[in-house]
């Protein structure tokens, strides 16, 4: 059952990885078709995301720590969150009036704090695999700069577009770098001995 969510993390890791540089790309050239069809490729990479999370969760074993368990906990709630709100962005990017939809008394803290709760357990997620020793220290740093140049994406004005594109690749890159590694992690000692060594 642990290979199978492994298996599943490895897939969905490098997919999302894909999907993310690739949408972030399109969005920055983009015409109205382009538009939703960018919009669709980020849905899908969040929604791969969620079997993502749970497969590095499982590789890493106790090597996750509280680091781990916290940044898989709040990196899904988020996430889940964040694709709710991309796909009421599809619906924007068809043209349709859909900015009422994160303004109601219920809804507006959800869209702020969700996005927020998917960072933040993006950086834990990155701390965790570079103190955790299974992946690649390089993927986790890979994470934390594309979360960090994601979330500073927000607050650059004309230039967001670019900022999100850099913060696609390396945030792609250090997925689909995971994701590479699962295969000969599972069939490593180092992933059975990592089952029983905390941090």
């Amino acid at each position: 059952m642990k290979k199978t969510i492994a298996r599943l993390g490895c897939i969905t890791s490098i997919l999302s990885g894909i999907f993310l540089v690739c949408a972030h790309s399109l969005n920055l050239m983009s015409g109205e078709t382009e538009r939703i069809f960018g919009t669709f490729l980020v849905f899908a990479a969040h929604l791969l995301l969620v079997f993502a999370f749970f497969g590095l969760y499982s590789l890493q074993g106790e090597r996750n720590g509280l680091l781990g368990f916290l940044g898989m906990i709040l990196g899904n709630i988020g996430n889940i969150i964040v694709t709710a709100i991309v796909f009421v962005e599809i619906a924007q990017a068809s043209g349709e009036e859909v900015d009422h939809v994160f303004t109601t008394a219920v809804t507006k803290p959800i869209y702020t704090f969700g996005p927020l709760l998917f960072v933040l357990g993006m950086i834990l997620l990155g701390v965790s695999m570079i103190r955790g020793k299974v992946f690649p220290r390089s993927s986790g740093y890979l994470l934390l700069i594309g979360t960090i140049v994601f979330a500073a994406a927000s607050v650059s004005g004309d230039s967001q577009k670019i900022v999100e594109v850099i913060g696609a690749f390396f945030t792609g890159a250090g997925f689909i770098v995971s994701g590479l590694k699962f295969n000969e992690l599972m069939r490593s000692p180092e992933w059975e001995k990592g089952k029983n060594v905390p941090l």
